[in-house]
């Protein structure tokens, strides 16, 4: 009698082949699917954390950078004009148009394996901001948050060991994190801001009340004040922390010094990606021999 799956799932050597084939998400369903594959898979999360070690990416991530949404795209306007803010990606659509499943690495949040392609990381320099989360160049006071002592002294202990850098050393261009992920740290950010600070012209009669008791920045042109997640005042010596990481940012009197030391590394430092000349001669060849590069059968032309 051959075996059935089920037989197949319950010889471990053959369940971690089975895991190398699939995406993580396949394999959590497969887990669901009924009670024995989930005693197999799912029972436990330690070996449920093994076997996905060596899952496929999924290529949501891909998918989602070649549904590029016209209609939620920002604009930049002026007095006389109205120019896009971000463009579609163009590689998406001609040479880069399928993912690298195999060639995969873990979500730095969730653990879920994605590849290159499906990661979330800009493609192209952004127009404001820079690879450090909290540097940017409207200097404005974004992916910051800043605690009262007792609550910095309890985040303090619970990162102890989670990272080889004590203090944050989050790059936007190298992090290897989801869209999921990343759309959930942008949220965890904006309702921070909403929560826990006051900008001095949105509330100017608190600012005025408090701007002496808790720790203000400068935000663009005004300032902001920062209140802990529990409700407390904030030191004005406290240490701002990265909402990604939730470690530690360097002194604020050095910040000038890191900005200097990020402009020193050009984007295209791992060479992956042409950079535009406008007086190049010729251009890398794209991967895409389709009908618009073929001669019409019967041309003339060379």
């Amino acid at each position: 009698m051959a075996p059935t799956l089920l037989d197949l799932i319950g010889q471990y050597p053959i369940l971690t082949t089975i895991a190398s084939y699939v995406s993580t998400l396949d394999l959590y369903s497969l887990g669901l699917s009924c009670r024995k594959f989930h005693a197999y898979i799912l029972s436990s999360p330690e070996v449920f954390n093994v076997l996905r070690r060596d899952c496929l990416c999924d290529g949501r991530g891909l998918l989602q950078r070649q549904k590029w949404d016209y209609n939620a795209a920002k604009y930049k306007w002026s007095r006389t004009s109205r120019s896009l803010w971000g463009d579609e990606e163009i590689e998406v659509k001609l040479f880069a148009v399928k993912c690298d499943e195999a060639d995969a690495l873990p979500c730095l949040k969730c653990g879920i394996n994605i590849c290159e392609e499906c990661r979330a990381c800009p493609r192209t320099p952004p127009a404001n901001k820079t690879r450090r989360p909290h540097l940017n160049r409207s200097h404005t006071v974004d992916n910051i948050m800043c605690l009262c002592d007792a609550c910095d002294d309890k985040l303090e202990e619970q990162l102890k060991g989670k990272f080889l850098n004590e203090l944050c050393d989050c790059d936007r261009y190298r992090r290897w994190i989801c869209f999921k992920c990343e759309k959930q740290e942008y949220e965890e950010a904006v309702e921070y801001r909403k929560k826990h600070t006051v900008l001095e012209t949105d509330d100017y009669q608190r600012y005025i009340q408090d701007c002496d008791s808790t720790k203000w920045m400068v935000d663009h042109q005004f300032n902001v004040l920062f209140y802990c997640i529990c409700g407390a005042f904030v030191p004005e010596e406290a240490r701002p922390r990265c909402t990604w990481c939730k470690r530690k940012h360097r002194p604020e009197e050095e910040w000038g010094d890191e900005w200097r030391e990020m402009e020193k590394i050009p984007f295209d430092e791992e060479g992956c990606y042409p950079i535009f000349d406008p007086y190049a001669t010729s251009y890398v060849t794209l991967a895409y021999n389709g009908p618009i590069y073929q001669v019409p059968s019967g041309s003339n032309k060379a």
